[in-house]
């Protein structure tokens, strides 16, 4: 049966899950900060806290009958080779029935993950609640396979790559790296500047990554690297790592050192390696993003859409009859609310 982790066991689990191939969204040190933006996560654990067999965090938005809850590349076999977890994935629609939701958005990276999913009740490929995302479901994400040799990982990117890296070297910039809230708090100006310059919004508030970065660095997970020239500030990267990739999450960079910006990646994606991943995911590549990053990746990987499974029949239709389209079109204000939230 599943059953709630109690709070005071998390950073326990964050160093279970470093011993597996769980996503970096399903762990508690990314998904505590997310309280002040009032969605609550629930983690859960199925067998018994001897072996624990499958693991999954639930964020949870609403209250009452209008609870919702939204699962991102989850659930995980904690043993891959577990063949119930099968019975895992049925049983936690149950859970979630039996607690009230209305229903569940899931994403998963394994499309068969889905599947057992849809199987134990009414599932849509739908969307239910497009307003918060940590997943690239419009635009796939560009992820460098590295190798210990760095000559073999530099092969595989475009010639521009590498030539803005030895350019970007001759002009003697210096890369930093950290791992405190502070360093990114120093370079939270070239990340307000590069969102209206290239016109993107950032997701969340500075507080909520800076608790993220404090919950991470006990954990080894996280980096801010930081690129100076004759004692300047001109570029910054955030990196939060899993078992098996890293993840660039925010990265900017002053419009005339632009030759930082690839010796920055460069830096952090070899950093990370050292820690023990073995990809380094530079996120989705919307508009002109794609350009830059094709020239690390020129594939890129895509993941199966998101998928809805309804609990409650009645309240999802009135949900999807009639908040939903009022909601929909309020998703700009709300997230533009959200991304200049403070505490």
């Amino acid at each position: 049966m599943w059953s709630e982790i109690p709070r005071q066991n998390l950073s326990a689990w964050n160093e279970i899950l470093l011993t597996t191939d769980t996503s970096l969204y399903q762990y508690p040190f990314w998904n505590e900060p997310h309280r002040p933006l009032l969605l609550f996560p629930r983690y859960l654990v199925w067998g018994n806290q001897a072996r624990p067999l499958a693991f999954v965090s639930v964020l949870t938005v609403g209250f009452g009958p209008f609870k919702v809850g939204l699962v991102f590349r989850g659930p995980i076999c904690i043993h891959s080779s577990c063949a119930r977890c099968r019975l895992a994935t049925t049983e936690l629609v149950e859970w979630a029935r039996e607690h009230g939701y209305m229903f569940i958005r899931f994403t998963h990276s394994d499309s068969q993950v889905l599947r057992q999913l849809a199987v134990s009740g009414h599932a849509e490929d739908f969307d239910a609640f497009p307003y918060f995302l940590d997943y690239p479901v419009l635009s796939p994400d560009y992820v460098v396979a590295q190798h210990e040799d760095e000559e073999q990982t530099l092969a595989g990117f475009d010639r521009e790559v590498r030539r803005k890296l030895r350019r970007a070297s001759e002009m003697g910039y210096e890369i930093r790296t950290d791992d405190s809230a502070d360093a990114l708090a120093a370079a939270w100006h070239l990340y307000l500047d590069c969102a209206r310059r290239k016109q993107f919004r950032i997701e969340r508030p500075l507080s909520v990554y800076m608790e993220t970065i404090r919950q991470a660095r006990p954990h080894g997970c996280v980096g801010v690297y930081s690129a100076y020239l004759n004692g300047k500030l001109v570029g910054s990267n955030l990196v939060f790592r899993d078992a098996t990739a890293a993840h660039s999450h925010i990265a900017a960079f002053d419009p005339e050192h632009r030759h930082a910006a690839v010796l920055l990646h460069w830096h952090a994606m070899r950093d990370m390696y050292r820690r023990g991943t073995r990809f380094y995911n530079m996120g989705p590549g919307p508009g002109t993003l794609a350009q830059f990053k094709q020239q690390f990746c020129e594939q890129p990987v895509s993941y199966p859409a998101a998928m809805t499974v309804v609990l409650n029949e009645p309240l999802f239709k009135i949900w999807r009859k009639t908040i939903f389209p009022v909601a929909k079109t309020l998703r700009p204000t709300l997230r533009k609310i959200v991304s200049h939230l403070k505490r």
